[in-house]
C-alpha cells in the first residue's frame, strides 16, 4: 500500500505540473494554487517519502536481491535529473536573462515527460485510474474568483462589480523593489512618486480647493495625483506620519521613509502614483481628468503575493520568477507605450464648465510629433520623458530591468523627467539633471537689429507640446534681454528679477492666465476659471519673435545678450506655499538657452 501512495504521489506531482502549461490554459486561481501545490509538494514529498522509499528499494533491490534493472536505473538517473532543475528553477528562477534557467526549464519539462514514461514501464502494476477520480475532486474545490463594476468619482472607474478598493489591494511599491531595484531607485524619487503628501505646492493647493469649492472637491484633484486615497474613499490627502510625527518629506532620498513605513505599517495605504496605480491600468480614454480603468482585483496573483512576512514574500518571488509570464501579463498593457495612456492625466478640465486648464495630450495630439504614418516622425510621449539624456542626446539604456530577466536594448527610465526639475532635485540631482537636460533640448534662439529694433526668434524645437504646457499659469518662461553698449554700459534691459524675485511687469513671458467671470485674475485659484486673458505659449516646432525698441542715439557696436529663462513656480506662489512649508527653498531660475551677438 506504501508503495501505491509513493506512485500516486509522483502522478500528481506530474499531473500539477504539465497542468501549467499554457496549453491547458487553466483558470489563474486554479494555476496560482497548483503552482504552490506542485511546488511545495515536490519539496516535501520528496525529502519526506520519495527519497527515503527509494533509498530503501534500491538497497533491496541492487544490493540485497541483486536485481539489476535498466528502467529502475533510467528512472532514477531521470527523476535526479528532474528534482535537481526544479530546485534550480525554485531557487533561481526563469526569469529571461539566465540560459542556466531556460535550459532548467525545458529539462524539467521534458524531463517530466520522460520520467513518467519510465514510471509507467517500471511501476506499471501499481497505476491505477483512481488517480485521476482524486485530482478532479481536488481541482473542483479549488477557489475560482471574478469580480467587476464602476466607480463613479472624477472619472476613475473599476472593474466591474466593485465600488472601493480596500487598503491591502493597493500592492505598496515596495514589494516590486526586490526584482526591480533599478527601476523602484528611479521612481522613488522620482514627481510622479511625490504627487501628493510629499508635494509641498500640491498640498497647498487640495486644501485651498476643499476650502473654496467644498471638501468633496478634493477628489477632482486626487484622480490623478493620488488614486489610492480615492479609490478606498477617503476624504482628503493626508500627511505622511511617523507615528505621531509628520517628518520633512522634501529631502528624502529613495522613499526611505516609504520603505520604512511599509516595514513597520505594511497595510498603510501608499500615496501618489504607486507602481500599481500605472501598471494596474487595464484601459485608458483621451479625455483626462483620471480617464482610466483601473484592475486591482481581478488580477492574477501568485500565492503569498500581498503577503508580509520575510519567509512569505521570500516565496512568493519564487513562484513568480520560476514561471514570470503571468506577472509580466499582468503588469504590462500595449496602451503604456502610447501617448493615450498620457492623456487620461495630462488633460485637466473643470468638471462644471468643462474649461480645458491642461491640454497636453492635445497639443501632442495636434502636432508634427504625432505622425504614425511616418515612425522616424513619430514620436510618443514616452519617447522623450521616458529616456536618458547624456550629453544632450537621448540615448538608449541597455541592460536588466529585473534582476535576473532579459537583457534589453532600451529600457524606459523611470525618472519622469519634465518641466518640474525642482522639487526632484531636492532628492535626487540625477533626476534633476535629467530634467534640466530634457528642458534645455526644447528651444532654440536667434536674434538680430534692423531700423533700431531688436528682434528674437524664439523656436520650439524639442517639446512636443506647448513650451511651456501642464499647469503653464503657474509656469515662467521668459526672454531675459540686457543690451550694453560700447563702452560696456548697460542701455537696456528687459526679464530681469526684481529685490523680491519677480519677474519684471514689462517681460516677455510665455504663459497663461486664467480670469474669472469679471476678467480677473484668479491666481492660485485656477478652478474658478471662466475667461482665458492670455495665451502666449509656442505650440511645438512654430517659432516667434519678439520686438525689443532700443534706446535711440546708442553708441554702436552693442553687445546683446538673450536668455531664455524658465522657472516651475513664480516667487508669490513659492512664498505662499513656503508659508505652509519654511524649509521649502525657492526654485532657482534655469537658463535653457543663451545667445550673444555683437552689432557694428
Amino acid at each position: 500500500m506504501r508503495l501505491f501512495y509513493i506512485n500516486l504521489d509522483m502522478f500528481l506531482m506530474f499531473i500539477t505540473g504539465i497542468l501549467q502549461m499554457n496549453f491547458f490554459h487553466l483558470g489563474w486561481s486554479y494555476f496560482r494554487v497548483l503552482e504552490f501545490l506542485h511546488i511545495i509538494g515536490a519539496i516535501l514529498l520528496t525529502l519526506f517519502f520519495i527519497i527515503p522509499f527509494l533509498f530503501v528499494h534500491v538497497r533491496e533491490s541492487m544490493l540485497v536481491a541483486k536485481q539489476k534493472s535498466i528502467s529502475g536505473m533510467l528512472f532514477g538517473l531521470t527523476f535526479i535529473t528532474v528534482l535537481l532543475s526544479g530546485v534550480y528553477l525554485f531557487l533561481m528562477g526563469n526569469r529571461g536573462g539566465d540560459e542556466y534557467g531556460v535550459v532548467a526549464y525545458y529539462v524539467h519539462l521534458y524531463g517530466s515527460f520522460v520520467l513518467i514514461l519510465l514510471f509507467f514501464v517500471h511501476l506499471k502494476k501499481y497505476f491505477s485510474v483512481r488517480v485521476f477520480s482524486k485530482l478532479v475532486g481536488i481541482l473542483a474545490f479549488l477557489p475560482l474568483y471574478s469580480h467587476s463594476q464602476d466607480l463613479n468619482l472624477t472619472n476613475i472607474e473599476l472593474e466591474s462589480g466593485v465600488s472601493r478598493y480596500h487598503n491591502i489591494e493597493w500592492t505598496n511599491s515596495v514589494t516590486c523593489k526586490e526584482c526591480h531595484p533599478e527601476i523602484f531607485a528611479q521612481w522613488a524619487d522620482s514627481n510622479h512618486r511625490h504627487l501628493a503628501d510629499s508635494n509641498p505646492y500640491y498640498m497647498v493647493m487640495e486644501n485651498l480647493a476643499g476650502m473654496d469649492k467644498g471638501e468633496d472637491f478634493r477628489e477632482w484633484c486626487m484622480g490623478c495625483h493620488n488614486p489610492s486615497a480615492v479609490t478606498t474613499h477617503q476624504e482628503k490627502t493626508t500627511h505622511f506620519m511617523r507615528d505621531n510625527i509628520m517628518p520633512n518629506p522634501l529631502f528624502v532620498e529613495g522613499s526611505a521613509n516609504l520603505i520604512e513605513n511599509y516595514k513597520n505599517h505594511p497595510n498603510r495605504l501608499e500615496q501618489g502614483v504607486s507602481c500599481v496605480a500605472c501598471h494596474r491600468v487595464t484601459a485608458v480614454k483621451a479625455k483626462g481628468n483620471s480617464s482610466y480603468t483601473l484592475g486591482l482585483k481581478n488580477r492574477k496573483k501568485y500565492l503569498y503575493e500581498d503577503a508580509h512576512s520575510d519567509l512569505k514574500r521570500w516565496m512568493s518571488q519564487k513562484l513568480i520568477n520560476a514561471n514570470p509570464q503571468v506577472h509580466k501579463d499582468e503588469y504590462m498593457q500595449e496602451v503604456y507605450q502610447k501617448s493615450e495612456y498620457c492623456a487620461s492625466c495630462h488633460n485637466e478640465f473643470l468638471p462644471d464648465s468643462k474649461k480645458m486648464v491642461v491640454s497636453t495630450y492635445d497639443e501632442w495630439k495636434n502636432s508634427p510629433y504625432n505622425n504614425p504614418n511616418d515612425p522616424k516622425k513619430h514620436k510618443d510621449c514616452q519617447d522623450c520623458h521616458m529616456s536618458y539624456i547624456e550629453d544632450g542626446k537621448f540615448v538608449e539604456v541597455q541592460g536588466y530591468s529585473t534582476i535576473g530577466g532579459i537583457h534589453k536594448k532600451d529600457i524606459k527610465t523611470h525618472y519622469f523627467s519634465g518641466a518640474n526639475h525642482f522639487l526632484a532635485g531636492l532628492k535626487s540631482k540625477e533626476h534633476e539633471a535629467q530634467s534640466i537636460a530634457l528642458l534645455k533640448k526644447s528651444a532654440k534662439l536667434d536674434m538680430h537689429i534692423k531700423n533700431g529694433s531688436l528682434y528674437v526668434g524664439v523656436k520650439n524645437v524639442g517639446a512636443g507640446h506647448h513650451l511651456p504646457t501642464g499647469a503653464s499659469d503657474f509656469r515662467e518662461l521668459w526672454l531675459d534681454v540686457e543690451v550694453k553698449d560700447s563702452e560696456g554700459k548697460s542701455i537696456f534691459k528687459s526679464g530681469y528679477l526684481d529685490e523680491k524675485g519677480d519677474i519684471e511687469p514689462n517681460a516677455v513671458v510665455y504663459n497663461k492666465i486664467f480670469g474669472d467671470k469679471d476678467g480677473n485674475p484668479v491666481g492660485l485659484l485656477f478652478w474658478r476659471y471662466e475667461k482665458l486673458l492670455k495665451d502666449t505659449r509656442i505650440p511645438a516646432k512654430k517659432r516667434v519673435v519678439e520686438c525689443f525698441e532700443l534706446p535711440a542715439n546708442i553708441s554702436y557696436p552693442v553687445d546683446v545678450k538673450v536668455r531664455l529663462n524658465f522657472r516651475i513656480y513664480p516667487q508669490w506662489v513659492s512664498n505662499i506655499v513656503k508659508a505652509a512649508y519654511p524649509s521649502l527653498p525657492n526654485p532657482p531660475v534655469i537658463t535653457l538657452n543663451e545667445l550673444e551677438q555683437k552689432f557694428d
